[in-house]
């Protein structure tokens, strides 16, 4: 009897040692902002290639970055991903420094000089619209283009207080009219248009859908959405856009930095990016990934038309006001 139990014990032991995550070699915990099946699918793989447990906290940027701020005496988060640049390098003094295995591969718009955060995703604001309702002739070509009365109920645009997005869609157009009262006042016909959305979801859910005929959105939803067998088209603007780099820092102090390190060089690497982009649609910041290859349309970012001007730090800082100003126009016209 004693013996049937010691083999049985044993086979429980090797049962266990081949599931991921069992017996792990300690865990990562990672502070997210991306969405959750990218969460769910990054826990899973990077645990089947390391054996780490991985565990993921969702929360938006704001939140992300107050609770890492709060903790900073005694961090309880390992890494934090998916905060945009202007995040990253406005709160430094939270990262650990480490310069990831393929450091040399990023080029140095996405990446600390010091290793203290790694661009891993790049975001570029587009237009969508349902081929259903809009014939590519129609389709809006530039941000002026949603002024003309014709698009009045007929754009989705999400209310910048709610979205980071949002905002800087809102800013891009801003610089691109010149800023002041005439740029202002063109935005105020834009949002007099537009069919205002509370989440910037509801806004590529909606043109796939056929409840709004475009959008306003980022690049990697509107691939998604035509991935999944949609009547979408992506429209990156002739006038010019804005691309934001999107990244992922460790936490200074964590207490499992080794295991924080293996999450960052896999998380950068070829391979796990190659498979977010195909998954997901997301833009790697790695220069080394044919993007025709995996997501048909999605055009090289040096042949994205982006707006030289653009002052993302400066709009970050003159945000509560901006936002006072969509607030008060959105009460009038709406």
């Amino acid at each position: 009897m004693k013996r049937h139990a010691y083999f049985l014990v044993l086979a429980i032991l090797a049962t266990c040692m081949m599931i991921p995550g069992v017996f792990a070699e300690g865990k990562v915990v990672v502070y997210s902002t991306n969405q959750q099946a990218q969460n769910d699918m990054m826990a899973a793989e990077f645990e089947k290639a390391t054996g780490i447990q991985c565990e993921m906290v969702r929360a938006g940027s704001g939140i992300t970055l107050k609770r890492i701020r709060a903790e900073k005496e005694r961090p309880l988060g390992d890494v934090a991903l998916g905060l945009s640049k202007i995040l990253l390098n406005g709160n430094l003094d939270l990262w650990q420094a480490y310069k990831i295995k393929d450091y040399d591969v990023y080029p140095a718009e996405f990446k600390d000089p010091n290793g203290l955060w790694t661009g891993q995703m790049v975001h570029v604001m587009v237009f969508i619209y349902n081929t259903s309702q809009v014939t590519a002739a129609e389709a809006p070509q530039k941000w002026g283009d949603f002024l003309d009365p014709k698009w009045q109920d007929r754009v989705a645009f999400c209310n910048p207080n709610n979205s980071g997005s949002a905002y800087t869609q809102l800013t891009a157009m801003l610089d691109l009219w010149g800023g002041g009262d005439a740029a202002w006042q063109k935005v105020e016909t834009l949002l007099k248009h537009a069919k205002i959305t509370q989440q910037s979801s509801l806004v590529y859910k909606g043109v796939a859908s056929g409840e709004f005929p475009s959008g306003i959105t980022m690049e990697y939803a509107g691939y998604r959405y035509k991935k999944g067998g949609a009547a979408v088209e992506v429209v990156y603007p002739a006038d010019g856009t804005v691309a934001y780099t999107e990244g992922a820092a460790i936490i200074k102090d964590c207490k499992n930095l080794e295991n924080a390190k293996k999450f960052m060089d896999w998380a950068s690497s070829l391979e796990t990016r190659k498979k977010i982009v195909a998954e997901f649609m997301r833009r790697p910041a790695r220069p080394d990934i044919d993007f025709n290859a995996l997501v048909p349309g999605m055009v090289p970012l040096s042949e994205v038309n982006q707006i030289k001007d653009y002052d993302q730090v400066r709009w970050t800082e003159e945000r509560p006001e901006a936002l006072k100003k969509v607030k008060d126009i959105l009460l009038r016209v709406k």
